[in-house]
């Protein structure tokens, strides 16, 4: 995957607007360890298996089952360490919502983090292949690692990662840089700005941002919050 990612006109004319909030969500204590999602996988947690589990549709990336429920969609960035704390909840509760709520997930990368979208092209060239949870659980866990380096060496990085998960890596690289891609990445940033997501992470039911949930919520509070919002 080379360094020239999406063209990021569309994500940086909408960062003026945003740069007034964001600050307050992922970017105001990108350097509070605490933030990190190093060393929190739950890698352990039971998966479901159900039927269109791992498959993307213009609702997000489903993390569990697809049934006629409403949706629950996290707006998540790759560089967003509040994100990446937030990921291992947000797996159970998908396992724990599973035929109650369509748990999703759609890349929301800030203007501010220089290597977001390089790595959601990067988890979202790997969810061709069958590796998205794999690739972005990976990205998480290592954001110390590629967070400061210019996009070029980031996406060596990413490349990295994508041989130790078994990818063809031709592949990866070309669907990394792919229009289909870039265009997945920029209709998730698109849906959220309109649902008014101003900031990483943040969750959406029923087209509007569900309030008072944070990478910090545990999982059962997540899950009340998300059936209130969603009244069931």
């Amino acid at each position: 995957m080379r360094s020239s990612t999406i063209t990021r006109r569309s994500f940086f004319t909408a960062g003026a607007a945003l740069s007034a909030v964001v600050l307050a969500a992922c970017g105001a204590q990108n350097n509070d360890n605490q933030a990190s999602g190093q060393g929190s996988s739950e890698s352990s947690t039971p998966r479901p298996t159900g039927e269109g589990v791992y498959t993307r549709d213009s609702d997000g990336f489903h993390l569990n089952s697809k049934s006629q429920t409403p949706t629950v969609t996290l707006y998540s960035d790759f560089q967003c360490p509040y994100c990446a704390k937030a990921d291992p909840t947000y797996m159970q509760v998908a396992n724990e919502l599973d035929g109650v709520m369509n748990v999703t997930v759609k890349n929301f990368p800030l203007p501010m983090h220089a290597n977001a979208v390089p790595a959601a092209q990067a988890v979202e060239a790997a969810e061709i292949q069958g590796k998205h949870i794999e690739m972005g659980e990976k990205i998480f866990q290592t954001q110390q690692d590629w967070e400061e380096k210019s996009q070029a060496d980031a996406v060596k990085v990413y490349e990295g990662y994508a041989e130790e998960l078994g990818l063809d890596l031709e592949k990866f690289r070309t669907d990394a840089n792919s229009d289909a891609v870039k265009q997945i990445i920029e209709r998730d940033f698109q849906a959220g700005r309109n649902a008014g997501v101003s900031g990483t992470p943040q969750w959406v039911v029923g087209g509007k941002v569900v309030e008072g949930v944070e990478s910090s919520t545990s999982k059962d509070d997540m899950i009340s919050a998300f059936k209130k919002a969603a009244g069931i």
